[in-house]
């Protein structure tokens, strides 16, 4: 583990180098509460950790397979993860950090997360298919099925209002929640959406490709708005700054890109990481990111964005 010190006014700059997970980082929530955040790994496990120290408070151990995503419910109070192994863990974020599991989909589970309010969780699978259940009671409601091909990720709006997914079949689609239908379809026949980002407004969506591009659609008026080509190889992750003027990429070229999104052009470049960065996200204050990589290091970075 490496600390190093920032001065303010400078571009963003790495803060720590945390290792712990014994294989590749696959994703990384924040709590919405504190400067805590969740790791999730290959080796199957969640790692929890402090922005603002190297110290990591808790592993847990529970999954048969590889964690594929994480996620804080919006109080802090608990964790999800999904799995390689077809299901979805709660996690109480504490020493004791009690557990409870159950049966998600028919094959892995790429994604996990929670809606606002908390009271649900959506999971996204290679069966095609998303589903929504409720937390308190671990019950399925509802399935959203139209895709064609494996999902990667879905997404509620801040709002609760609709669902952002983005899959292998080259499409990214947007769901209503309240009749689970798909309202609209917005397809990328040259590649294939790998990670989906809305925007705090809830007008607008990030997506991340498989082609290294980053797109950016308005969901009211249902065109590309933005489209920036940021990496040689995939996109794996698309993070919204909480100003939402700025956008986080990481990719399988190793980089880190950070757009300004009033502007319209790319301003950094971040290399750290020796192999593909896996996810990236920015902490809800905005101050800090966190990237997460191949090469099994977790990077704590500060964003010195002047606003």
């Amino acid at each position: 583990m490496g600390e190093k010190s920032c001065s303010p006014s400078e571009d963003p700059c790495l803060v720590m180098s945390l290792k712990g997970h014994k294989k590749s980082v696959t994703d990384i929530a924040f709590n919405p509460d504190s400067s805590q955040f969740v790791s999730s790994s290959e080796d199957q496990t969640l790692m929890i950790w402090n922005a603002n120290n190297n110290i990591r408070s808790y592993n847990f151990s529970g999954h048969t397979d590889i964690v594929t995503s994480v996620d804080f419910s919006n109080d802090g109070k608990l964790l999800a993860s999904s799995s390689k192994d077809q299901t979805v863990r709660f996690w109480v974020p504490s020493v004791k950090g009690g557990t409870s599991a159950f049966k998600a989909h028919s094959s892995s589970v790429n994604c996990v997360k929670y809606s606002t309010d908390n009271s649900k969780i959506i999971t996204a699978s290679n069966d095609k298919s998303i589903k929504s259940w409720d937390v308190s009671k671990k019950q399925f409601l509802s399935s959203l099925l139209g895709h064609t091909n494996w999902v990667h990720c879905a997404q509620y709006s801040s709002d609760g209002n609709y669902i952002a997914s983005a899959a292998e079949d080259h499409t990214v689609r947007v769901w209503d929640v309240k009749t689970s239908q798909c309202e609209h379809k917005f397809s990328t026949p040259n590649s294939s959406p790998t990670y989906v980002s809305i925007h705090t407004n809830n007008n607008t969506i990030a997506v991340a490709m498989n082609s290294g591009s980053v797109r950016v659609y308005d969901i009211r008026n249902k065109k590309l708005q933005q489209h920036y080509k940021l990496h040689s190889g995939a996109s794996m992750c698309v993070c919204w700054h909480p100003t939402a003027n700025y956008l986080l990429s990481c990719g399988q070229d190793g980089k880190i890109r950070i757009v300004d999104i009033m502007e319209g052009r790319p301003l950094y470049t971040l290399n750290g990481h020796n192999s593909a960065v896996q996810t990236c996200k920015f902490s809800k204050n905005g101050k800090f990111f966190v990237s997460g990589g191949e090469d099994q290091f977790i990077m704590v970075w500060k964003t010195n964005f002047i606003e």
